[in-house]
């Protein structure tokens, strides 16, 4: 007789492989190989190089205090300040700590540091952060400007006691926070601010004066010195008065002291806030005085279109949420003359360009400096800045009568703030993903190793003519591959040093040695459906070295050879047949920067070299057998698996045996978190990755950092794609696409799958299957149960019950899946002497 139990109870993590098999296999690992790149490119002109030698955390601005040539303060975003303490042999050392005071994550944190012009003699420091905090009994965010002082005995340490408030607002919103400090040449404090946050200027901010002290740049005396005046306050708004202190003045030539009108309309000059030096900005990451001439350059993050070099002035107005840099903004009421009366001081952009990939294109400006070094003669006088997505990195050059000259440097994806060394006055680079200072360098000669210029050269494959590697290169496929406008791939991988060692993984990319080379071929049909018409597009590299890694590709020509891509990238139209249209398609060969925009240290750097994508059949000369035993087999992992039964992998959005949602989340695994992960790039707070179930990720009614207008948006609500961020932005291409770079046209299967799954989207909570049977066939017990459709089901073991320690069971059947319909689930019972089982039930 079976027996039936009721009501199992659990949890479960991870999928299982696929049945599609690798062409080539894996061939045994080699001594040596016949490839000729180097692990770090050498080249000429502009360039980075680390500038430290040390790792610092997320950093967002590099400060040092004035006369002082010797050290350098480094503003990390979770709460902290470092400072070197030798620049000639830099020490690092922790400055301040009030991590446990800041929240960070996305656009929030610890975002700005100014020294006082006299700190040599007073030791006061002021800082821009976010921080969780508010009148008794209310604590929510609010952007807190402090001043804190040094400590009496150590001039490397920060007193954290110090603290004294200058204003604490609440921010309704995690974006658009700004945060640059400066004390100006007029020693006025100088502080920027987004407009709250959202999108299209959610909360009214962009064009008022009489709120709060968002959208703008502030200019305040924190000496509160004789003639300034105190600021507006209303003393019966209990919040008011905890948010506003008396810790600092107004200038009496701020610009709106006395005003009681704007944009044409009353105000009460009572509730003006005085604050205000110039007003109509959205959110302006980094600002800098030019040391010669006293003026203030502003990098203005833009929304969907542009972004915008500016300089301000004091009455500025920059024209947001009217405009977006010199294009119509989203907000109506524009008054009439505003960009040309005097009276409503509109200053337009120095600079505009467009979002997109390209030498002249980003996504997200950080501004930059002047640059008045020493070192670099033809930089001198142009304000040097860069593109956060998309590492384009430009000098401008204002012209008398003309737009500026802008000219590309070099490329460096996420730079997010500029500095400059005080002892010569180089340029420096926060690298936040990298977690390092960067120094810009100019080499007139070219040194080091020269990439090669052709594929043939790189001494990659045998035979170009049919891709046929040589020694050492090992071709390797994915069970779900990254969308690229509709382009087929092919992979290889090398560690040209057999004495060193992959390192296994079960949920992460997996670590590679430096040196290790990763190389993706793209090819297209030219008529859809027709394979005769492939063409060849380029073949991308990725070395792995002590820093990271660094990318470039080869362009096929009609002769049959590839040729290397320029560093800032090129783009071609594609004249193709699709459904049997005639269809232009823009084909961007990416520049080297572009490369690192997702292969970031979060991300792995590898997107694709982990166990989801690479845990499927492989062929071998001794039959099929899984792709990650095979790679174990020929010696490529230093921590080899002892078993793979327990691993996930993705699924692929056409396998209709599996759950529509575990489709879905591999999809989005692929395709979204590169940057959609912890630490990563995204900016939002929610993570793609697979081990995390969809209740936990943050994307159910998940909040956005740019909610596109409409207060009603979320990254993704059941039933209703309409105000479901997560597939509005995947798909269109255009301003607001997403992703970002790389691609033209949304992925059609994709997206439909994305739809289906929001559409269907149910309880997410694991089913508890509610009966089992349990069976002895030859001797040995077996569970017998009906698995829930979207559920995986994993046996556990225990050898007490009082105080278990549950361990997976690896026996067959006991493999991750999430079936798309109920399905027979069974399993053998291994001999373990005793003890107690369990089923753990899991949602994807």
């Amino acid at each position: 007789m079976p027996h039936r139990v009721r009501d199992l109870f659990g949890v479960l993590l991870l999928a299982f492989a696929l049945n599609a098999r690798v062409s080539g296999g894996v061939p045994p690992r080699e001594a040596g190989t016949l490839l000729q790149v180097p692990q770090v490119p050498g080249g000429f002109g502009y360039r980075f190089v680390d500038a430290l030698g040390l790792s610092v955390t997320a950093p967002v601005a590099l400060v040092t205090p004035p006369g002082d040539d010797q050290r350098l303060f480094i503003v990390e975003q979770a709460g902290r300040i470092s400072v070197i303490t030798n620049l000639s042999k830099p020490t690092r050392t922790v400055f301040l700590n009030i991590a446990g005071q800041t929240v960070s994550g996305g656009e929030q944190g610890m975002l700005g540091l100014a020294f006082h012009p006299r700190y040599s003699e007073n030791g006061r420091f002021f800082v821009f952060r976010t921080a969780r905090t508010g009148p008794p009994g209310v604590r929510v965010l609010h952007e807190v400007l402090s001043e804190f002082r040094v400590s009496a005995t150590n001039p490397n340490l920060a007193d954290p006691a110090s603290e004294i408030p200058l204003f604490r607002q609440i921010d309704e919103a995690s974006n658009h926070n700004g945060g640059d400090l400066h004390f100006g040449p007029d020693g006025y404090l100088y502080v920027s601010l987004g407009d709250e946050g959202g999108a299209n200027d959610d909360y009214g901010n962009s064009q008022r004066i009489d709120r709060e002290l968002f959208s703008g740049i502030l200019r305040l005396d924190v000496d509160r010195r004789p003639g300034s005046l105190p600021p507006n306050r209303n003393s019966a708004n209990p919040a008011q008065v905890f948010a506003y202190t008396t810790n600092y003045s107004i200038p009496a030539d701020n610009p709106w002291v006395g005003a009681n009108q704007f944009l044409g309309r009353p105000v009460d000059p009572a509730r003006v806030r005085t604050e205000f030096w110039s007003v109509g900005l959205r959110n302006p990451w980094r600002m800098s005085f030019d040391r010669a001439t006293g003026e203030l350059w502003v990098g203005d993050v833009g929304q969907d279109a542009v972004e915008i070099v500016t300089l301000s002035r004091a009455g500025a107005n920059h024209g947001w949420a009217f405009r977006e840099g010199n294009l119509r903004g989203p907000r109506a009421g524009e008054p009439a003359g505003f960009r040309t009366a005097p009276a409503f001081g509109y200053v337009g952009p120095v600079h505009t360009y467009s979002h997109g990939s390209g030498p002249a294109r980003g996504n997200s400006i950080t501004g930059g400096v002047v640059y008045r070094g020493s070192r670099m003669a033809p930089l001198f006088g142009a304000y040097v800045f860069a593109d956060y997505v998309s590492g384009n990195v430009w000098a401008l050059r204002r012209r008398e009568g003309q737009a500026p000259l802008v000219t590309r440097l070099t490329g460096q994806a996420g730079i997010s703030a500029f500095g400059v060394d005080p002892r010569n006055g180089d340029l420096l680079a926060c690298h936040l993903g990298g977690n390092r200072i960067l120094r810009l360098v100019y080499d007139p000669v070219f040194s080091g190793a020269p990439l090669p210029p052709t594929l043939e050269e790189t001494g990659a494959f045998a035979d170009l003519e049919t891709l046929t590697p040589n020694s050492g290169l090992v071709p390797y496929s994915v069970n779900l591959p990254f969308w690229s406008d509709g382009a087929a791939k092919r992979r290889w991988f090398c560690v040209p040093d057999p004495a060193q060692f992959l390192r296994f993984q079960e949920e992460n990319t997996w670590d590679a040695p430096a040196g290790t080379v990763w190389i993706k071929h793209f090819s297209i049909e030219m008529t859809e459906g027709v394979p005769a018409s492939e063409r060849r597009l380029e073949t991308r590299f990725l070395v792995r070295n002590s820093l990271g890694v660094h990318g470039f590709t080869y362009r096929w020509n009609a002769a049959g050879t590839a040729v290397l891509v320029p560093e800032e990238g090129a783009e071609e139209v594609l004249e193709r047949t699709v459904k049997g249209l005639p269809v232009s398609q823009v084909w961007r060969y990416p520049g080297r920067a572009e490369c690192l925009s997702c292969h970031t240290p979060q991300a792995g750097f590898s997107l694709s070299f982990n166990t989801a994508q690479l845990l499927r059949e492989a062929s071998t000369p001794d039959g099929p057998t899984n792709q990650v035993l095979a790679l174990a087999s020929a010696g490529y992992f230093v921590n080899p698996p002892s078993s793979i039964r327990s691993l996930r992998a993705h699924v692929t959005p056409s396998d209709e045996t599996a759950s529509l949602e575990s489709r879905a989340r591999s999809w989005l695994a692929v395709n979204c978190a590169s940057c959609h992960r912890e630490g990563g790039s995204g900016g939002g707070f929610f993570d793609l990755r697979l081990p995390e179930p969809t209740s936990l990720t943050g994307v159910l009614f998940g909040r956005l950092n740019d909610n596109r207008g409409d207060p009603d948006n979320r990254v993704l609500i059941p039933g209703d794609p309409f105000h479901s961020q997560l597939y509005q932005r995947l798909a269109v291409r255009g301003p607001g696409q997403m992703p970002p770079l790389s691609s033209s046209i949304p992925d059609p299967e994709g997206v439909e799958l994305i739809q289906r799954w929001i559409d269907e989207l149910g309880d997410p909570r694991p089913a508890v299957p509610e009966f089992l049977e349990l069976t002895r066939e030859d001797g040995r017990l077996r569970l017998h149960l009906r698995q829930p459709a979207n559920r995986s089901l994993q046996l556990e073991f225990s050898p007490s019950i009082e105080r278990p320690l549950w361990t997976w069971q690896d026996v067959s059947g006991n493999e991750p899946f999430f079936p798309a319909q109920p399905r027979e689930w069974n399993v053998e019972l291994p001999d373990t002497g005793g003890g107690f089982f369990r089923i753990r039930p899991r949602s994807p």
